[in-house]
């Protein structure tokens, strides 16, 4: 017997926006058209959790103040964001934030990661 390399090219295609790569030029050609949300937080902003609370494992919910660490995106919008968020308008690309924080209840540092909606900037 005798091995043979196999090489396979593939081509794709990429968003100029988020740089996702699609099989389809149409796909790409799409995802270039959808628009960009604004980008609410910048690197070291105070912010809390607005929307849902956390739940410490020590017992207890809890709203957070912290520090946005990065910042993420522009990207296409995942399924459950477009849904709970966008509530069906036309797909954005989105921002997306790490947050750096400390837990009251415990006292345990912390880092998650928030959409823009479910973040509110601390004055």
């Amino acid at each position: 017997m005798c091995m043979r390399k196999v090489v396979k090219k593939t081509t794709l295609w990429r968003c100029s926006v988020c740089g996702a790569e699609y099989r389809k030029k149409s796909d790409a050609q799409k995802c270039e058209g959808m628009p960009v949300e604004e980008q609410k937080f910048r690197v070291s902003d105070q912010v809390t959790n607005s929307m849902e609370p956390r739940v410490c494992s020590s017992g207890g919910e809890y709203r957070f103040n912290g520090r946005i660490s990065k910042v993420f995106g522009p990207q296409p919008p995942d399924e459950e964001y477009w849904n709970k968020w966008l509530g069906g308008l036309p797909k954005t690309h989105v921002f997306y934030y790490e947050v750096t924080y400390k837990c009251p209840k415990c006292g345990q540092k912390k880092d998650a990661t928030y959409f823009g909606p479910e973040l509110e900037k601390v004055k």
